[in-house]
């Protein structure tokens, strides 16, 4: 009984921002790397990643813009393949990098083109060099808190060649704009997302005004143990994401409205980012 009140205490607060890690549980508990998977190839929805369509087209448009044929090309978190394949269609010799096993299997039994995956954490474990191009999409730079979003830029800066492109899609002002506090309770939430078996979970989103962050927390109680998920989120507006770029020496050379050129606007929810080295 009071494991459970310090666990509803706990949800019940506000935690300061990015003091708590979990994004490595949604890809190491077997079951949520399972179902994290299904959604990033779901054809259904864009909740975890664009359909097929969609990233065709942005491949397509950053490949008008950085012309990938002969470019050697890393693509970070790069899950299941899904721009990893259209990017080496186009004559790019690519490189996947992602820590989950379940995706990188489905990614190397899919493989038409070539590409080579290394599982290692982009944050920690060493990676090759030489590229001229990084890639980093669906928002997950945004995940990070702000040392390692700085650790990030510094090592993505010395795997590119002198003049070397960084690719980032970024959550804009009208994505702030539209997140709202909020707090959820249901059982196996998510329609069994989380566990297999049965479970109650709380969805509880936080928003930090000053801070440009929101939180989105799941609190996971099953009937042997409970525990639970933070989701951060930095927003960005153009300024700020190009002082962030500046400080680490990349220089923004494109900034739209989203990675398929989408014109840029003041409540535009994503930003496009290219920057040089």
């Amino acid at each position: 009984m009071s494991r459970m009140y310090e666990l509803l205490k706990e949800l019940a607060g506000r935690p300061e921002p990015w003091s708590v890690c979990t994004i490595e549980e949604l890809w190491t508990r077997p079951h949520l790397a399972q179902q994290m998977l299904n959604h990033h190839l779901s054809q259904e929805s864009d909740h975890s990643s664009r359909r097929l369509g969609e990233i065709r087209r942005i491949v397509e448009w950053l490949d008008r813009q950085l012309d990938f044929a002969g470019k050697r090309v890393i693509d970070l978190g790069c899950g299941p393949g899904l721009y990893t394949q259209p990017m080496a269609e186009r004559g790019a010799s690519v490189t996947g990098v992602d820590f989950s096993e379940h995706s990188l299997d489905y990614a190397r039994r899919h493989d038409e083109h070539g590409v080579d995956y290394l599982l290692a954490d982009y944050l920690e474990d060493p990676l090759p060099s030489g590229f001229d191009i990084a890639t980093l999409v669906y928002y997950d730079y945004c995940a990070l808190a702000p040392d390692r979003r700085r650790l990030l830029l510094s090592r993505i800066h010395s795997l590119l060649n002198s003049g070397g492109h960084l690719v980032l899609e970024l959550y804009g002002p009208g994505a702030f704009d539209a997140v709202g506090e909020s707090l959820e309770i249901e059982r196996r939430l998510m329609g069994g997302f989380f566990a297999p078996g049965d479970y109650i979970g709380f969805h509880k989103t936080d928003v930090y005004e000053e801070e440009h962050v929101s939180l989105d927390r799941f609190a996971i109680i099953e009937p042997a143990a409970s525990w639970q998920i933070y989701n951060w989120c930095q927003y960005y507006s153009p300024e700020t994401a190009s002082a962030e770029l500046a400080d680490a020496g990349f220089m923004v050379s494109a900034m739209t409205g989203g990675l398929d050129g989408a014109k840029l606007a003041p409540d535009s929810k994503t930003l496009g980012v290219i920057a040089e080295k």
